[in-house]
């Protein structure tokens, strides 16, 4: 039997509570038995409380670990018939939202498209023409050939920035 009809909902250092499920009705007076057959009497001091379902054990000797305690009421648990409870059943919907915009709106956003479009490709090409003169000055001596790079890597940046606004998303 799994660990999980019984959980653990509190803790105290010697002193565990137990919330107990099971997919079948619980036979409190045969768990009763086999708790008292699991846990030696000596040992370790338990309570079932039926109303509640829970269990509270609580190790009597200093020198017992909580897991031979919790080793007991799972033995007990699996011995008097309990069978682990049905997995919950998430139910998740999804709605996708697209943001698409009115005729309206992209017949008054289509100028301002185009100005993007035209001002990116300049930009884009005058950072070709920067990068291939940055890469003769790189050769020649005493040319500047990396501040017109930079200058072109600023130019790219911006015309990708002038776009943005303008693209549509990437599907996640």
């Amino acid at each position: 039997m799994p660990s999980s009809c019984a959980e653990l909902v509190h803790a105290l250092p010697g002193r565990w509570r137990y919330r107990l499920r099971s997919g079948t009705p619980i036979a409190w007076d045969r768990l009763e038995r086999e708790l008292q057959a699991s846990l030696p009497e000596g040992h370790w001091h338990w309570r079932l409380n039926r109303r509640c379902c829970s269990l509270l054990l609580e190790a009597r000797g200093s020198t017992q670990p909580q897991q031979l305690g919790w080793q007991g009421v799972v033995a007990a648990m699996e011995r008097s018939g309990a069978t682990p409870p049905e997995p919950e059943v998430v139910k998740v919907r999804v709605q996708v939202m697209r943001d698409r915009p009115t005729r309206l709106k992209r017949w008054l956003l289509s100028p301002a498209n185009l100005l993007s479009f035209l001002a990116a490709s300049g930009l884009l090409g005058l950072a070709a023409l920067l990068t291939l003169a940055g890469i003769v000055g790189l050769i020649l001596p005493l040319a500047p050939g990396l501040p017109l790079l930079l200058i072109a890597f600023v130019l790219v940046e911006t015309a990708f920035s002038l776009r943005r606004p303008f693209t549509t998303a990437a599907a996640h």
